[in-house]
């Protein structure tokens, strides 16, 4: 039977929240906000790798649940770690992206934990194939909002 992917595929999501590591030009501001952002990428990363080791393939479904709410859970935090930071005027627009790219990451995986709730061949398939989709989307999605930021801070 077909598993869900593992939340660990989000590590590339992790990889592009580190690229703000490079921001932070001359300003006071932007070095704190660049501190800020990297503290709450740290600990989300921190949160995915120890859930992203509990999907096995011998997990059950009901195991594989549990697993993915901490791991909507560690979404959550993130999404609120990021709305508590003092965000630059200059790049309030693309952080306020990169928090939509991240909560509609937590309603992808929230969808993708509901289709285990009757785990069958074709619900787990929905779900590996939402949570497929959903890594590559927010990627993209963080790349962006990351990319703009940068520019934005003249990185």
């Amino acid at each position: 039977m077909a598993r869900p992917a593992r939340p660990a595929s989000a590590g590339a999501l992790l990889l592009v929240l580190a690229a703000l590591a490079g921001c932070g030009g001359d300003s006071s501001e932007n070095t704190a906000y660049v501190d800020q952002v990297n503290a709450a990428q740290a600990e989300f990363a921190a949160t995915v790798s120890q859930v992203s080791r509990e999907i096995t393939s011998t997990s059950s479904a009901r195991e594989d649940q549990r697993t993915l709410a901490r791991f909507e859970g560690a979404i959550d935090g993130v999404v609120g770690d990021l709305r508590r930071i003092d965000v630059p005027t200059d790049v309030r627009p693309e952080h306020d992206r990169l928090v939509s790219a991240m909560t509609g990451f937590g309603d992808d995986i929230e969808v993708a934990n509901a289709a285990l709730r009757r785990p069958s061949r074709r619900t787990l398939a929905d779900a590996q194939r939402t949570i497929s989709r959903a890594t590559m989307t927010v990627n993209s999605r963080i790349n962006a909002a990351i990319g703009a930021i940068n520019d934005k801070l003249g990185v």
